[in-house]
């Protein structure tokens, strides 16, 4: 099973991590509006089953960074809503502090959930979406894996071996009808952006970030243009291009510049 009738037709079955909040609930219950059958899944069992109800759009308490829980779980989306063709992965956390101000167990955490769990949702799920004749994998990674912020250090690293990871499984896929793209987005106005600005005012912007839906869209057309990498936002593209080409000297020069761009959002929000 694929999917479910809508209308005649046979609508996508989309599968979204972290949903109970922030970019992955914005895009389940996107999807959900579209007409699609969504299996929401995230950690946070609370959170999830303060979802708005929606035709279509189901639940599934799960961690990502449990291989054995995340394999159970997408066996009860297959039989419940129908195997997965489009897979948005927005399940991550972060953690701020200098690298080596960082409790080891943070580090070890940040790269548990924001990398393993990215390589075991696409090895639950890439398989599938290949033997149903294809499909699309959307990994939300972050600018922070391109353009390192001391802030975040260990964050960015967590993000930065996203990237890698999606450029090596896009060319693993290129022949099996899975789509795969990276989304890296500046800061997304999020709870967890909210919880950070709160608990460290000294080192994270109070500038919002952008919204989610500029986030799925960007991944969307990334999609439609059969491209790996999107970057969201005002300004993100041009923060992306000149990390690539610039050395590790004007770092510090590229952080400043998002961190302006940031305070532009907040600009035209007000």
């Amino acid at each position: 099973m694929t999917g479910s009738r809508q209308g005649g037709t046979t609508a996508r079955t989309v599968l979204v991590t972290g949903a109970a909040s922030g970019i992955g609930r914005h895009a389940a219950l996107t999807y959900a509006r579209r007409g699609h059958p969504v299996a929401a899944v995230d950690i946070d069992a609370g959170r999830l089953a303060q979802l708005p109800q929606r035709t279509g759009l189901h639940t599934f308490v799960c961690d990502v960074a449990d291989a054995d829980a995340l394999e159970r779980t997408v066996e009860d989306v297959e039989a419940a809503v129908g195997t997965p063709t489009r897979v948005v992965h927005s399940a991550g956390i972060a953690r701020v502090g200098r690298l080596l101000d960082q409790p080891l167990a943070d580090i070890e955490q940040l790269v548990r959930v924001n990398y393993l769990g990215s390589v075991q949702v696409a090895r639950a799920v890439v398989p599938r979406m290949a033997a149903g004749g294809g499909g699309a994998l959307i990994l939300v990674a972050s600018i922070a894996g391109w353009v390192p912020m001391t802030s975040v250090g260990a964050y960015s690293a967590s993000k930065a071996a996203v990237v890698a990871m999606a450029e090596v499984l896009a060319r693993e896929c290129a022949d099996s009808g899975v789509r795969v793209v990276c989304v890296c987005p500046p800061a997304v106005e999020t709870p967890m952006l909210t919880e950070m600005q709160r608990d460290h005012p000294d080192l994270i912007s109070d500038a919002p970030g952008i919204h989610p839906d500029v986030v799925l869209r960007a991944a969307e057309r990334a999609l439609a243009r059969r491209r790996i990498l999107a970057f969201p936002g005002r300004g993100t593209t041009t923060l992306w291009r000149a990390r690539r080409l610039a050395p590790l000297r004007v770092t510090s020069l590229l952080e400043a510049v998002l961190l302006k761009q940031l305070s532009k959002e907040r600009r035209a929000a007000e």
